[in-house]
């Protein structure tokens, strides 16, 4: 949807069926506003519509699809392969970026309604509205945090009044992301009372995340502190290689180390595992294979074998399940990963792994690179941190010493952040983030160079607004187009 507020204010209503797994009620159908917003339960499913146009429209596969291939460990197949070249995107992959576009401004204009018009109800708590105007905001922060980085400047709506809006300076949208985020840490309970929905934590991470990726330190620093020091959160214990299944397994909710997921069961599963898989094999019934990687790649090959995240992650050879034997993939295909298994997957749109959008792991390594980007260098703590990641990809316990571990001293402020990058890469593996990494860092060319030899062409750094929002917004003329497009 191009233009999200040139029309009456509608509202999504339920009608997604309910499951253990994540959110009650999903509204999808529309209602006048007149007619809604009378009690806390309408109010509830205000909130509900904001999340509808993310998970089955964006993260049930697209937006990784566009991500994962960019990332210095992958190749994309068939209408995707444009996409690992480096060169900008196609036609089918700019319709595929567009959908995406419009996902997050229908989730962002269901958030606005659900702000602007909860407050109004008169038969429940100020704390009661205000947690769900601080959900609708963190929301609407999410949103804008994908939108911004991959399109850059975008247009920005924080209410609901009919307008058409230029592009809004990056600097601008942070502003915005931050302030949302700071009420919704205010005002979310501690303790979300659902798994699949923000508590205080999860707006202290996001905010850690977002000003990472800004380049307030501090802020990172502070607020990934402040989630640890909750003592809400911990390390899944690895010992063995299956073990990962507690962390990324279908049947998780709720583990120790989930900060913020998008939810997701067999009635109204993820489609990103099945494009991974190839369907042979035990990890899923279903596979695309459509994301892969090559024996010369030179990102796995460094990648250490005794690490249990590679062991979890990717394959070359695979128990055949309708045989039994032991199959090595094919040669178009010679390396596939494996992160998201679901055996019992009832259909390609079946799988029932959430996405983890915020763990425990992410927090403790934003603080490792946070910390040492404000001080200059590393602190014990900042290295601690880091080993706690370390330490559990070999199976040892995360807060114990132990032979993994890298040295306390000697570091350098480069040599730090490149580990903790390099780190973050094996941790959040087919998590969406590597791509997003190497922007925020500046080393996407010289990365991508180095692993696929490859040249990053300007023009794929952002991603094309669409072409309709161009059309139709009469503050925004064929200028206004990102690069190359």
């Amino acid at each position: 949807m191009m233009k999200p507020y040139n029309c009456l204010i509608l509202l999504f209503l339920l009608c997604l069926t309910s499951c253990s797994k994540f959110l009650d009620e999903v509204p999808e159908d529309r209602l006048a506003e007149v007619n809604f917003y009378k009690n806390l339960d309408e109010a509830r499913s205000a909130v509900n519509a904001v999340y509808a146009p993310l998970r089955p429209g964006i993260f049930r596969g697209p937006y990784f699809l566009q991500v994962e291939i960019m990332a210095d460990y992958a190749e994309g197949r068939g209408s995707t392969s444009i996409i690992g070249e480096y060169k900008g995107l196609d036609v089918v992959n700019i319709s595929r970026v567009a959908a995406i576009w419009d996902g997050f401004y229908r989730s962002i204009r269901n958030a606005n309604i659900a702000i602007e018009k909860i407050p109004s109800i008169t038969n429940a708590s100020e704390t009661d509205k205000n947690a769900l105007v601080a959900e609708a905001r963190f929301l609407r922060a999410f949103s804008y945090y994908h939108l911004v980085r991959n399109w850059g400047a975008v247009p920005l709506y924080l209410s609901t009044t009919p307008q058409s809006t230029a592009r809004k300076p990056i600097a601008e949208v942070y502003a915005a992301i931050v302030a949302d985020l700071e009420f919704a840490a205010t005002n979310l309970p501690e303790k979300a009372a659902q798994y699949g929905r923000p508590g205080i934590q999860a707006a202290n991470a996001l905010l850690a995340d977002v000003s990472l990726t800004a380049g307030n330190w501090q802020v990172a620093k502070d607020k990934a502190a402040e989630v640890i020091a909750s003592n809400q959160f911990s390390l899944v214990n690895i010992t063995k290689t299956d073990d990962w299944d507690n962390v990324f397994g279908p049947t998780v909710n709720g583990s120790s180390e989930e900060i913020f997921y998008l939810k997701f069961n067999h009635l109204d599963g993820w489609e990103w595992p099945h494009n991974l898989l190839w369907s042979e094999t035990t990890f899923s019934p279903f596979g695309n294979y459509v994301i892969y990687s090559t024996l010369d790649n030179r990102f796995l090959n460094a990648w250490d074998n005794q690490d249990l995240r590679k062991q979890w992650d990717i394959f070359t050879t695979y128990i055949n399940r309708k045989t039994g034997k032991l199959d090595t993939l094919p040669v178009s295909t010679p390396v596939l990963f494996s992160k998201w298994r679901d055996p019992g997957a009832p259909t390609t749109v079946g799988h029932a792994n959430d996405y983890p959008f915020l763990r425990y792991a992410d927090v403790l390594l934003i603080y490792a690179e946070a910390d040492a980007m404000a001080g200059g260098s590393p602190s014990t703590v900042a290295v601690e941190r880091l080993n706690m990641i370390r330490r559990r990809a070999y199976g040892f316990p995360a807060t114990s010493v132990s032979p993994k571990d890298y040295p306390t001293t000697g570091w350098t402020l480069d040599a730090f952040r490149d580990t903790v990058l390099q780190e973050r890469a094996y941790e959040l593996f087919m998590e969406g983030k590597r791509w997003l990494d190497l922007k925020r860092t500046g080393k996407v060319k010289q990365v991508i160079k180095a692993n696929l030899g490859k040249d990053v062409q300007d023009i794929h750094l952002l991603w094309p607004i669409p072409q309709q929002e161009i059309d139709t917004n009469p503050e925004l003329s064929q200028a206004d187009q990102n690069p190359g497009y």
